[in-house]
């Protein structure tokens, strides 16, 4: 194994000191310089989760109690992504995205768009889509 250290930071090329086996001035070069050599798909995996979770941090923000109605326009100028969800859920009457643990359904009262949000529950888990019926 080679213990002699870079003179200079991977990602900055700032001198370096101390540990003999250190390739980076600190946690940011580091991070910074990880992230420019993950793969395409890697960085990609990223950006969605990225959404997703942004997604969720709104659903929760706009449900303390677990159960909200919501005008859509509130959640476009927070920034809700509606492109990205983790999972669905469909009952009889309404199609839930799934965003982790919240969902939302998209519903019209009297003429405005609206997002009905709820926690998930246990059951949704249990429900399978028939994906493939009538293709």
């Amino acid at each position: 194994m080679n213990n002699l250290a870079p003179n200079k930071c991977m990602k900055c090329g700032k001198s370096l000191s101390g540990r003999t086996d250190k390739k980076f001035c600190d946690a940011y070069c580091r991070n910074a310089y990880n992230n420019q050599h993950k793969s395409i798909d890697e960085q990609f995996i990223t950006l969605v989760n990225s959404r997703i979770r942004h997604n969720r941090r709104i659903l929760k923000s706009l449900s303390p109690e677990g159960k909200a109605t919501v005008r859509k326009e509130v959640l476009d100028q927070m920034g809700y992504d509606f492109r990205y969800f983790s999972g669905l859920f469909k009952t009889q009457t309404n199609l839930y995205y799934l965003v982790y643990d919240y969902a939302f359904s998209p519903i019209i009262e009297k003429g405005v768009e609206k997002a009905l949000i709820v926690r998930r529950q246990d059951y949704m888990d249990r429900m399978t889509l028939e994906i493939w019926k009538g293709a």
